[in-house]
């Protein structure tokens, strides 16, 4: 039986953006709310009226540039395997209020049975421990309401964001993966009591946890995503996800992946062939079980005139057929002196490019 409060608690604008073209549809009156239509049939509806949760007021040290957006909006998609967008709309998470997110963030202690950061001691190996590090540094919580009756609440997905690397004295250690996915396993269950203590919470609600690894501020790409699980009853286990970003050209991304490398290359030369001068070209690519699944690249240029941008994504467009995969989703962008002024979208499953220009 699933808890009933949840009448007028809107939906969280937690959208994924898609640059592909789609219909415009005016916003549907129901019973309870106002239903926003989502930017495709695969993305979470929204509703209306919009509140913002009172848990996004605080959030503790982090060492990451890049969490605020990537990791919810990898939540989000992760999500659809356990919550589907045919029958539930979306809405930021309602269950922890501020005081929650700051006692889930303490210390464990006799005062602070639920702190998710360890209480003492943290090894690393036989010749480094860490006294008392600072780990867990956010808990994101996104909601699902059934469509079929927006009083109803479907689920929970709660992510749990950690810092891979920590000050220790002088220096900075960093937190081997393994390390940080045990003890992720560990104040997972912890979480996942939390939640169920909440009134709002019935025992058999599904919760979907997920632990991510945030990179330092020094990083060119985001952390990522160590681990999941979804858990009904008490019931359920964690098991880890293989993920990792990687930044293009470089050392890394050559070894593991020769063969996209070898393709940005050829992009690379072609566009430094019609731009030689005032051109740089970046890529971030995301590799989950070792299959690169997302590439964005960035090409900043430093343009005499709008016809140089112009024609620079037609040969984009045309260049982005050297990245033959369709497992892949593509973003090009084409930044004139740090501003965004035409993107390039390739849609997984497919080669069809869409272009958008907002110069």
């Amino acid at each position: 039986m699933r808890n009933n409060r949840w009448g007028l608690i809107p939906l969280a604008l937690c959208l994924v953006l898609s640059l592909a073209s789609c219909s415009r549809k005016a916003p549907e009156e129901t019973g309870d709310g106002t239903v926003i239509s989502s930017y495709s049939s695969d993305d979470y509806q929204t509703l209306l009226p919009h509140e913002l949760s009172e848990g996004r007021y605080w959030r503790g040290n982090t060492n990451s540039r890049f969490d605020l957006m990537q990791m919810p909006k990898e939540l989000i998609e992760l999500s659809k395997q356990h919550f589907s967008v045919k029958d539930n709309y979306l809405q930021a998470g309602q269950i922890l209020e501020y005081e929650d997110i700051q006692e889930l963030q303490r210390y464990e202690s006799s005062d602070h049975s639920y702190g998710l950061n360890p209480s003492g001691n943290f090894e690393i190996s036989d010749a480094i421990i860490l006294e008392r590090p600072y780990i867990v540094y956010g808990i994101v919580e996104i909601d699902f309401i059934a469509k079929e009756d927006q009083k109803t609440l479907n689920g929970i997905s709660v992510g749990i964001l950690m810092n891979s690397s920590v000050t220790s004295g002088d220096s900075t250690v960093e937190i081997p993966q393994d390390k940080l996915y045990t003890y992720a396993s560990t104040i997972g269950r912890k979480l996942e009591r939390y939640f169920r203590n909440k009134a709002e919470v019935d025992a058999d609600l599904p919760i979907y946890i997920t632990f991510y690894s945030s990179n330092s501020t020094s990083s060119s790409v985001p952390g990522a995503f160590i681990g999941q699980g979804l858990f009904t009853s008490r019931s359920g286990q964690f098991t880890p996800i293989e993920e990792q970003w990687v930044l293009i050209p470089s050392d890394q991304a050559t070894a593991l992946d020769g063969v996209l490398s070898s393709q940005f290359s050829t992009v690379k030369a072609g566009v430094k062939d019609f731009m030689p001068e005032n051109v740089n070209i970046i890529g971030k690519a995301r590799y989950t079980n070792d299959t690169a699944d997302y590439l964005k690249i960035t090409v900043t240029v430093q343009a005499k005139s709008y016809t140089e941008i112009y024609s620079l994504m037609q040969l984009l467009n045309e260049l982005s057929v050297n990245f033959s995969s369709t497992d892949m989703e593509l973003i090009i962008e084409i930044k004139q002196l740090e501003e965004t002024v035409m993107i390039l979208h390739r849609e997984k499953g497919t080669m069809k490019t869409t272009v958008l220009d907002i110069s």
